[in-house]
This record gives structure tokens, C-alpha cells and sequence, in this order.
């Protein structure tokens, strides 16, 4: 099934203007000139009124902590209360809904009208069903669901020709890992079962599929190996290398939450060198963060190339930034949030010094609370220095660091390529 989702602007100074959607994407609304709507005279809107996210046929909107709130349908989404700061409203639970066809949003004197478009081919074969949370399940559960979930009534076990389960290594936003024993030569591997939220057509599957087989033929040391791929009755595989160090995450966690400079800096020029390769292909990674890179008796090597992308640009991860399986963008260029579809290498470059600065001083670059929303924190505020958190640290490395972690793109290194000879210096 094909779908779409137009909105249209019927009411308001930006009346007649029209955005069609075919692909997962974010929508902005506000007076800052950086939203798709812009309003900069309209008293009743704030700088980011709201963001909207599609993935069709799907859409949510979420109020972020704007002043006077986002009707839907006539109904109040979110908006301060008298007398509160917009960082106290922005304090409170993030107030979202989902959208259905004909849903009216209303922002000032602005209205919107949301159409969702679906087409069935005549002789379409099947959906296969969305995975629901697996967050309580034991490994023979999970893969039990997620056969079940492929198709209905039959829960035989996970079976990968070629390879023996062991055991559940983790679990993400998108999936599963465990690892595995290939048959043929005993080599332990990875294996990581994707959870699609949305119904997949099996011709949008072997799509996936092919966009991955891109990735799959990157080989370098610092970037770990995808060996083979393919699906379980329609849940997606693929068998990687397998880093007993587990991630660096773990990594810094077993370290009490962050690493000396001394140890961290291999792993630094590492993953550097992985995404450097990897730019040089002109392949973006998209979610790198710190459970991303894995270590591997001494070797810091980055994994999952493509999977975001592909996985989004395909539709299969549902909503992303908002609804039931959002996660925290903790790692998130600014631009993420603003030109979703569209990203290059300078937001990998973003998301890697991000990782680095929170190896090294413990904290996001951000300054994230529990009771602000990370959305409206990431469009509305300035990173902290990482020589605030760490007075440690060479000037030279803190200078790299925070070039890298601008809001403007343009500002930053525009490749790992380029960045990696200037930290390396710095760390001289």
C-alpha cells in the first residue's frame, strides 16, 4: 500500500500553500525563520509553535511548549499556563496527538487541514504486521513474536539458515541483537533482527533490502562488517561482525559514566577513521552515538551503517521523534529535527563530536533536564562548552569539539575526511 499525506494551509497569512509528503519527514510551524511555516507576525505564535512528523500513513503533532497551545479538531494540545515561562511549559509532559485524514490544526490565525492518501494495486500481495513493544520478553518470547508477527498463528523459532542463536546481546530502538555461531566454521557473529512498526509489503522489504547491499560492501578496519542479510518470513536480518567488547557505551558506563582522555583517545581516531571511509564513499550514517561504536580487543569499529537511513526512508520505523516509540535525541544534529530527509556528512560530523564530548565529560552537549522537552531544547538552545563540564582537556581538542558541535552546519568540518586530521593534531 502507497500512502501520502498533503497538508494545506486554509486560513491565515500563508493561506494556499500546500506540502505533500510520500516519505517519513518532519514538518516545523512557528516565527523562527527556520520553520517550514514561518509566522513572524502572527503575536499569538511561538518561535517553534509545533513539530509535526509523518511517515505515511501515520502523523503526529507535538506542541513544544508554546504559549498558547495547538488545536486539533478543536481540541487544546499542550500551551502555557498564566504566568509560565516558555521553559516551564515546555517543563511539562510532551503534549502530542495523532492526526487522522481531514484532522484541522489551529495555531493563531493560522488553520491547516490534513489529507491522508492510501492506494491499494489490484493485485497487491500482503502486508505483513507491525511488531508491537518487546520490552518484556525473554529471547525465545521475542523471536516467537516476531514470527507470529509475520504470520499470524505460526510461532515456530527464529530460524537463519546457516547459524545458530546463542543468546540476546541488546536491544534498540529499531530491534534486537544476538549473538550467533555461523555453521560452517564455528565463527561467533552478530545478528541483528529488525523490528519493523508498520505493516510491510514484501516488495518494500526486498527494497530495503537492496539499499542495504550498498553499505554491506564497506570494509574498512574501524567499520564493522556486514556479512550477509535477508528475511524470516518477512522479519529482516543481518549477520555482522561480532566485537566481544560490547559498545561504547557499556564502555563508558564500566568506567563510572566517562572515560580519561589517555584511553579515550584510540577509540577517537578509530571511529574517526570508520566515518572518514565511509564519507568517502558518500555514505551518511545517521544515528551515530555511542551504542553505535563497538569495541573489539582494542579496536573501536562503527556499526550499522545505513540501517537508520534506510530503515526510515523506508517507513518501517514508524514515528521516530514522536509517539509511543520515540526515542531521545540526545545525539541529534539541530538540522535532523528541520531538513530530516536531507542529511550529509557535516550531521555525521555533528553526531560523532557529540558522542565524543559525552565520553569524555560525562554530560550531552545539550542541556538536557527531565522535565524540559529534548525538541524544544535542541531548536531553542546553545550546546554548553565541553571545557565547562571537563577543565581538563587540552584547548586545542576543546576548540575541535566545540567548531564541530555548531548549530550551522556550515560552521563545522564538513566530513569526518577533513575533521579527523585537525583532532589529530590536537591530540598531539
Amino acid at each position: 500500500m502507497s500512502a501520502s499525506i498533503q497538508l494545506r494551509i486554509t486560513e491565515g497569512t500563508a493561506k494556499g500553500k500546500v506540502f505533500d509528503f510520500a516519505a517519513h519527514d518532519t514538518f516545523l510551524l512557528g516565527r523562527h525563520p527556520d520553520c517550514h511555516v514561518h509566522l513572524p507576525d502572527d503575536a499569538f505564535v511561538s518561535r517553534h509553535h509545533f513539530i509535526l512528523e509523518v511517515c505515511p500513513p501515520q502523523a503526529c503533532v507535538r506542541d513544544l511548549g508554546s504559549r498558547n497551545g495547538t488545536y486539533v479538531n478543536g481540541r487544546k494540545v499542550g500551551g502555557r499556563k498564566e504566568g509560565e515561562s516558555p521553559e516551564e511549559g515546555a517543563r511539562r509532559a510532551y503534549p502530542e496527538i495523532t492526526l487522522k485524514h481531514g484532522a484541522r490544526i489551529q495555531v493563531g490565525d493560522t488553520a491547516l487541514e490534513v489529507t491522508v492518501e492510501q492506494s491499494t494495486p489490484a493485485a497487491a500481495a500482503p502486508s505483513l504486521a507491525p511488531v508491537p513493544s518487546f520490552d518484556e520478553l525473554n529471547p525465545q518470547q521475542l523471536a516467537d513474536l516476531l514470527l507470529k508477527a509475520a504470520k499470524k498463528g505460526k510461532a515456530p523459532r527464529l530460524d537463519i539458515p546457516g547459524y545458530e542463536i546463542e543468546k540476546e546481546l541488546g536491544r534498540g530502538g529499531f530491534g534486537v541483537v544476538f549473538r550467533a555461531r555461523r555453521l560452517s566454521d564455528g565463527v561467533p557473529v552478530a545478528i541483528k533482527v529488525l523490528l519493523p512498526r508498520v505493516a510491510v509489503r514484501p516488495a518494500e522489504l526486498e527494497k530495503f533490502l537492496r539499499e542495504m547491499t550498498i553499505t554491506a560492501q564497506l570494509r574498512h578496519r574501524n567499520i564493522v562488517k556486514l556479512y550477509d542479510q535477508g528475511h524470516s518470513e518477512g522479519i529482516p536480518w543481518f549477520v555482522m561482525e561480532y566485537c566481544e567488547g560490547g559498545s561504547l557505551w557499556d564502555f563508558i558506563m564500566k568506567h563510572g559514566g566517562k572515560v580519561p582522555l589517555e584511553i579515550a583517545r584510540p577509540i577517537m581516531l578509530d571511529a574517526l577513521a570508520g566515518l572518514a571511509h565511509a564519507h568517502e564513499q558518500g555514505i551518511v550514517h545517521r544515528d551515530l552515538k555511542p551504542q553505535n561504536i563497538l569495541l573489539d580487543r582494542g579496536v573501536a569499529r562503527i556499526s550499522d551503517f545505513g540501517l537508520a537511513k534506510n530503515f526510515q526512508q523506508a517507513g518501517f520505523s514508524g514515528l521516530s521523534i514522536t509517539g509511543n516509540y520515540a526515542g531521545t535525541p540526545l545525539f541529534m544534529p539541530r538540522e535532523q529535527l528541520i531538513n530530516f530527509k536531507h542529511l550529509k556528512p557535516v550531521s555525521d560530523v555533528w553526531s560523532i563530536a557529540a558522542t565524543f564530548y559525552f565520553m569524555l565529560t560525562g554530560a550531552f552537549p545539550y542541556p538536557f533536564t527531565d522535565k524540559r522537552d529534548p525538541i524544544d531544547v535542541i531548536l531553542n538552545e546553545s550546546i554548553v562548552p565541553v571545557e565547562k563540564r571537563e577543565k581538563t582537556l587540552p584547548k586545542a581538542l576543546c576548540v575541535e569539539i566545540n567548531r564541530s558541535l555548531s548549530p550551522k552546519p556550515a560552521d563545522r568540518p564538513q566530513s569526518a575526511l577533513v575533521w579527523a586530521s585537525s583532532v589529530r593534531h590536537s591530540l598531539r
